[in-house]
Formats: C-alpha cells, structure tokens, sequence
C-alpha cells in the first residue's frame, strides 16, 4: 500500500515519456462531457461552482497527462476519466467527491507508478481511503474494501485514522430516501454503474456503528430492504450485487454477522433480527453449497476458488463462536476439512487396447477442482478440471505396440494430492 497528496501531480505528468495519441482524442471527449456536466451540476445547485472548478482541474490534469504515459497506465487513467465522464448526468455533491477523487489519485499514481496487479490496494495519504486495483479500469473507489478497513482501523486501535477514514466515506454515502448508500463506478459482471452491493452495505453498517456515525449506521442498514435482499422459499437472501440474484455463500454469511454486530452496537432489534434470519436462510441451505469435498461459490453455481472457500471457513466459525449453536460447529469443522482432505480419483473401469490409429479414452470421476495429471508411457498431460466426470485421451504416437504403465495424479487448490494407477495401456500395431 502507498499514501501520496496532490503535491507534484503537474510535475510528474510532465515527466512523463510516451505518446498515445488515441487515448488523448478520446480523453478529450471525455473532458469536453465532463465540463458539460460540472456546469449543469452548478446550475441545478448540486455542485458549489468553487468545488466544480476544481473537479474540472482535475479531469483536465488527466487529460493532459494521459498521452504522456506509458501503456498500460495510459490505457487506465483513460478508462477511469471515461468513467468519471459516464456519470457527467449525475454529479450529486458526494458523487462527484467520489468520482474525482478517484480521478485525482489514479492521474498522480500512475503518473508514478506502473499499474498494480488485480486485487490491490492503494490508500490515498489525503483522506485514507482505499482504491483497489481491476487493470484495464484503472484504481477504483470500492466501498467493501474502504469498510472492511474501517472496522480494522477501529479494532487495532487507530482511532485518527478510522476518524479520518469515517469522515470521508459519510462524505461519498449517496442518500436514496431514508438509506444512505455507497456507489462502485465501473461497469462489472455484466452490471452497469453505478452498482450497490448488499453485503457492502451491511459492513458499512456495523463499521460505521463502532465510530461516531450511529445515524449514518442506521440509513447503511435501510438500503438492504429497500432492493438488496432476494426472497427465496428459506427467508431472505442478501444481494451481492444489486443488479444479481446470484444467491453467495460469503455474502450471506458476512452480511449476517456484520447486522449482528451492528444491531448489537446501536441496540437496533430490526437489524439485528435481519441478520438472524439471514443465518437462519444460510444454514438451511448449506447442505446445498456443499459437495461432499468443497464448497459452491453460489447455489447452484461452480466450486469456490480457495480463497473463497477459506473466507467462508473463517465466517463459519466466527457463526460457531458467536451463536455457540452446535450447526454451526459441525459445519465449521466439515468445510475446514476440506482443506486437508485429498481429492478423490474414481478410474475403475479397465483401460482400452489402443489401435495404431484410435486414441486411449481414459474416463475417471473427480471429488473436487483439481489439478489433474496423466501419465502413460513417460509422457505426461496436465489440466485443471472441476468436480464430475471427465474422459482425457491419450495417443500413442509413433509408439511401439506394448503395454505402457499409467496413473492418474490430482491436486487440489489446497494442494492436497492424491494418486492411483491405472491398468497398463496396451498398444497395438498392423
């Protein structure tokens, strides 16, 4: 992570080195519906014509500086500026703080700095708050990653720094009615922005209880009611993504115990009674996310990446210790298992004779995401394959006719490994 300030931002952009000129004509439309923006903003009393000027000075830092850059930091300021531009309709007061505060980071980062890998973060030393890195968009506003650093500033002690953070993300909140939410600004898995997030909005909830925003607390909480939560047959389900009823493991369970802790700390029984039934929805369809070997990702969808899998282990417990329901424990210690137990390989049936023209078909059933790894005859074949029934073939070439030994090896995302070996291919020649 790196802080930085405004200081030098002219000064790096002239220091840079390499032409691109198609993202400067672009760049320059953006600018141009920025400024169009900016002036309605004024003129509808949204924006402080002072707070516009410099909006404006920010997008026109940006341009200037974009053609000057190297790809792909070129590429990503242009994709933030053009993102900035998309909400030109809408630059409400805490949007447009949002919007150009993210401009004016990504414009001094990447003026410095070669862009960041997927996932990382960047903390602005100006107001605290936190961008993460999506390459081909830039460093981007991402109020889950800025809450869920909030109730860490708070649980270790920094008590400025959460001040600070708290300050500037009530400052972002866009009101909708009686709720108070935050905006992602960059188009994703098919939604288009600004999306909201459930499952945000309930960390926003109990970070912000632990500060001094107790109000604000409350209105992060009123925007799950108000289309952020799905209503299936077991209760209600949180939305990860407003624009997705893709029913997550992780999400329903953080936001679960995230309204908990906040009913808890403000003493909001409505809340808190939310977020009891969002446990109760999740453990009643829990049998449902498990395989036998792994987690789902979602109801219905694939297996969880080990990250995922992990995340969701750990909230399993937290449920285990705050509810001392023994459920909850048992279902702990079966996806934590997980993470130890070897994949399963199920290749029984015998293998074919192999003709000089016709491939060996090798069908196995796997438990779980794996890397798997045929061996026949000295040669190896190496994929990832999910959980189910596979066939991969095998060719002998210019192999002599003879029986070649064979196995089947896999390797889960834990790195648990497991191994058998399979009856001899037989090759047969004329």
């Amino acid at each position: 992570m790196e802080g930085f300030s405004r200081v030098g931002v002219a000064a790096v952009c002239a220091a840079a080195l390499v032409l691109a000129p198609a993202a400067g004509a672009s760049s320059q439309s953006s600018l141009d519906v920025v400024k169009r923006g900016l002036a309605r903003a004024v003129a509808r009393g949204w924006l402080d014509p002072a707070d516009a000027k410099a909006d404006g000075a920010i997008a026109y830092r940006a341009t200037r500086a974009i053609p000057r850059l190297r790809d792909p930091q070129a590429h990503n300021l242009a994709a933030v500026l053009g993102e900035v531009a998309a909400m030109a309709k809408v630059y409400t007061a805490p949007r447009a703080l949002a919007l150009f505060s993210m401009l004016r980071l990504n414009t001094f980062y990447l003026s410095r700095h070669p862009m960041p890998g997927s996932g990382r973060d960047v903390i602005d030393a100006e107001d605290g708050v936190l961008y993460r890195s999506f390459p081909g968009r830039g460093l981007q506003f991402h109020p889950l990653g800025n809450f869920a650093r909030l109730g860490n500033l708070v649980l270790s002690g920094r008590d400025a720094d959460a001040a600070e953070l708290a300050e500037s993300l009530v400052d972002r909140g866009v009101p909708n009615g009686p709720a108070l939410t935050w905006e992602y600004y960059f188009p994703f898995d098919g939604g288009r922005a600004p999306w909201t997030s459930g499952m945000a909005q309930a960390v926003a909830a109990s970070a912000l209880a632990r500060t001094d925003y107790l109000p604000e607390a409350r209105r992060a909480y009123l925007a799950l009611p108000r289309g952020l939560l799905i209503w299936l047959k077991s209760g209600p389900w949180v939305r990860l993504y407003r624009f997705s009823t893709a029913e997550v493991l992780n999400a329903q369970l953080q936001a679960s115990i995230s309204l908990s802790i906040y009913g808890k700390l403000s003493q909001d029984a409505e809340a808190a009674g939310l977020g009891d039934r969002l446990a109760a929805t999740a453990l009643a369809l829990l049998p449902r996310f498990d395989t036998g070997s792994w987690s789902l990702y979602s109801l219905g969808g694939a297996e969880a990446p080990l990250n995922y899998h992990r995340y969701v282990v750990s909230l399993l417990k937290t449920l285990a210790q705050r509810t001392e329901d023994p459920a909850w424990t048992s279902w702990y210690q079966r996806f934590n298992r997980y993470l130890t137990v070897p994949p399963e390989i199920d290749a029984k049936r015998p293998l074919p004779a192999v003709g000089s023209r016709r491939p060996a078909r090798i069908s196995f059933w796997l438990s779980k995401s794996s890397r798997v790894t045929l061996s026949v005859g000295g040669s190896a074949l190496q994929v990832w394959l999910a959980r189910g029934y596979h066939t991969l073939l095998w060719s002998p070439g210019r192999r002599r006719a003879g029986a070649y030994a064979a196995s089947l090896s896999a390797v889960d995302q834990a790195g648990n490994r497991a191994w058998v070996r399979l009856a001899p291919v037989i090759v047969r020649r004329g």
